[in-house]
């Protein structure tokens, strides 16, 4: 790993200060707050740590050059330079991921283009053949970032985004994205000593967040496959021995501690079924209940009530959701859209924390009677 002293961990927007706090209780060094990341010292160890057991990272970014852009002949000349042979051969399929905002280069898709030129033009003035592009399963994921003149092309040494943790079979519209799930978890509090309740369960994202994260089940604990596996460094028995450390410390799921309920039978079925895939069956069971009938013990209430393309938002939805918190008395945590909705619940706002997903600005408020 000889490019560059750090690794750049990203996370959505206006959860930088949480990943950090997360990144410091691994014992992770030197930690710098970025743009939607944090830079930590780079190592394999670090890689691995990262990669397998954060809850809000989305991705680790092993910088490969850093450069001052001017346009397309420094972009492709940045590129070229590198020595591909160490990441890719022309067996293996790799894809480019790019965010890029320069006046000379008119859209990420050229940008990237532009960066795949540059690598299939190494592999040919080398051994006369290319690698391929493969956008869905890529064996190497690269990932460009330029902002007006300042670029970076790095490996992603996740492949996949870290919130595609493994164990969702089934989802509905518009589903919560796991690490904001268990960013929003931290964000509230949430230990395994509480009794946590999510009465809008959905595909039982927030629950099975939870319980990954009571019984200390790595985030990553369900994945086949990270893209650190085509790193020079990556030994397979050094990942098995880290793993095997890591999982040592999962601890059983106590019962009685996770509720969730749905008023949609299909929903209900998908959240079981993705419970069942983690593992947690036993130990949660949601169920199909309208939250106006729902009788639970909750201490925290953590939810992310039907809006936008799920299904058309209703301002009763809010009143029988402040009802809910009346009755049981529990912290609130609630995901919305809108503001005034949360008028409707009749609680009183005590902090927000803006937030997006699936494209769509969100605001986390928490409640209190």
């Amino acid at each position: 790993m000889k490019e560059g002293k750090e690794l750049f961990v990203t996370c959505p927007g206006n959860l930088e200060e949480l990943l950090a706090t997360e990144l410091k209780e691994f014992g992770i060094p030197f930690i710098r707050k970025g743009f939607r990341g944090v830079y930590v010292p780079k190592s394999i160890e670090n890689v691995y740590l990262i990669n397998y057991c954060s809850r809000i990272a989305t991705r680790v970014l092993l910088p490969l050059t850093q450069f001052r852009c001017s346009g397309k002949e420094d972009l492709y000349a940045a590129a070229k330079k590198i020595d591909w042979s160490l990441y890719l051969n022309v067996k293996k399929t790799f894809a480019i991921d790019s965010n890029v905002s320069h006046k000379e280069l008119r859209n990420s898709l050229y940008a990237s283009l532009v960066v795949k030129d540059a690598i299939c033009d190494f592999f040919r003035d080398q051994c006369g053949e290319r690698p391929s592009i493969d956008t869905q399963n890529p064996d190497v994921q690269l990932n460009l970032f330029i902002h007006q003149n300042h670029a970076s092309l790095s490996l992603d040494t996740s492949g996949a985004p870290l919130y595609k943790r493994g164990y969702r079979a089934h989802s509905v519209d518009a589903p919560l994205q796991e690490n904001i799930a268990a960013a929003i978890l931290r964000y509230a509090g949430y230990n395994k000593d509480e009794v946590l309740c999510d009465p809008f369960c959905g595909s039982g994202t927030f629950l099975i967040e939870a319980a990954m994260s009571a019984t200390f089940t790595p985030s990553g604990f369900y994945r086949k496959s990270f893209g650190f596996f085509n790193l020079p460094d990556f030994k397979e028995e050094e990942w098995q021995a880290f793993k095997e450390t890591q999982n040592k410390k999962i601890i059983p799921l106590a019962k009685d501690k996770i509720f969730g309920s749905d008023s949609d039978p299909v929903v209900i079925g998908h959240c079981k079924k993705n419970i069942e895939i983690a593992g947690f069956k036993e130990a949660i069971t949601p169920i199909q209940k309208d939250v106006r009938n729902l009788s639970c013990q909750a201490t925290l209430v953590v939810s992310n009530p039907p809006y936008g393309k799920r299904v058309s938002l209703l301002a009763y939805t809010y009143k029988d959701f402040g009802s809910f918190i009346e009755k049981t008395g529990a912290k609130a945590h609630i995901l919305c859209p809108e503001s005034f909705l949360i008028k409707e619940t009749g609680l009183r706002i005590k902090g927000k924390l803006d937030l997006m997903n699936g494209g769509l600005d969100v605001t986390l408020f928490s409640l209190t009677r």
